[in-house]
């Protein structure tokens, strides 16, 4: 019986519509990523954050070294080598502190406010990249940090290192798309990974030698299932966002602190409160909106051209 892949296997679902597809690779790609993200915080209670963050760098590159194989290396041509290192210093601090964040906060507390991603990425496409700023981009960015303050509530308790960490680490993915989208102007998509496995390894191997502790086979085969999932659930929301709109996958985003509360509950007996579910709720609606604002802006140039 031949193996099929599954991800291939939901494109070529010609009786179901597009946006079906990518609302189901969306929802799943949640439940990998809130997996890892549990997997992690178990972890991280007896090894580093960065020895953490090193194998998941590690595992994941061996995932894609089958590609590495077939293309002979090919993939690994660039005229951008010190971008695509400047991205991987921004994602491998980014991971890190993400890491760190998790061992201090609750998973579902953590992914609302992460879900501030979308929102930090238009900022920066407004401020650096020098796009246009229209009322609506502004309404988002508004509504969605909104929601961030709804989850933290500065003044009505005490502001954790956690969160702030979290923030943080989100700038910093922030710059990393950033370069993506530079980069996607002269490289291949499977260039621009390979590079990021291998510029997030190098940094966190340095420092492996000063945080390292012999992992026992339970926690390695762990940071291999880390490793897997991060892959996997990269793979499937990339192929979400490329079968369809984005201002359709873009709401169910909000799975993702659904799949993180469960996760919570059954490893660590967390259940997010209601702020947090309102918070992200308000984050979500505002980078769906933003998202068909910005769908809408599209067709109607292309139609004008």
């Amino acid at each position: 019986m031949q193996f099929k892949n599954p991800i291939r296997m939901v494109e070529e679902m010609e009786n179901v519509s597009p946006t079906v597809r990518g609302i189901l690779l969306t929802i799943a790609s949640g439940a990998f990523f809130a997996t890892m993200h549990g997997s992690v915080r178990l972890l991280s209670q007896d090894l580093d954050a960065m020895e953490i963050a090193f194998f998941r760098a590690f595992f994941g590159f061996i995932f894609f070294a089958p590609i590495l194989v077939r293309t002979r290396l090919s993939v690994l041509r660039t005229s951008r080598l010190p971008l695509h290192m400047l991205r991987g210093l921004f994602n491998g601090a980014s991971l890190l502190l993400w890491f760190t964040a998790l061992s201090m906060v609750p998973l579902g507390d953590a992914t609302a406010l992460s879900l501030l991603g979308p929102l930090f990425v238009a900022m920066g496409a407004m401020f650096i990249l020098g796009e246009k700023v229209h009322g609506p981009r502004w309404l988002a960015l508004v509504i969605g940090f909104a929601g961030a303050l709804v989850i933290v509530r500065p003044g009505f308790q005490q502001i954790d290192l956690g969160m702030m960490l979290v923030l943080v680490s989100m700038l910093f993915v922030t710059c990393s798309k950033l370069i993506a989208k530079s980069l996607s102007r002269t490289d291949q998509p499977s260039t621009i990974v390979a590079y990021l496995s291998l510029t997030m390894m190098v940094p966190s191997g340095v420092a492996l030698f000063f945080v390292w502790q012999t992992p026992t086979l339970m926690q390695l085969l762990l940071m291999v299932a880390i490793g897997f999932m991060g892959s996997c659930g990269h793979m499937l929301l990339t192929t979400a966002y490329k079968i369809a709109d984005i201002s359709a996958v873009e709401p169910v985003v909000f799975a993702r602190l659904v799949w993180a509360a469960i996760v919570g509950w059954f490893m660590f007996a967390e259940f997010p409160g209601l702020w947090i579910w309102i918070g992200g709720a308000l984050i979500v609606a505002a980078s769906t909106w933003l998202a068909r604002h910005e769908s809408r802006e599209r067709r109607r140039k292309e139609k004008a051209a």
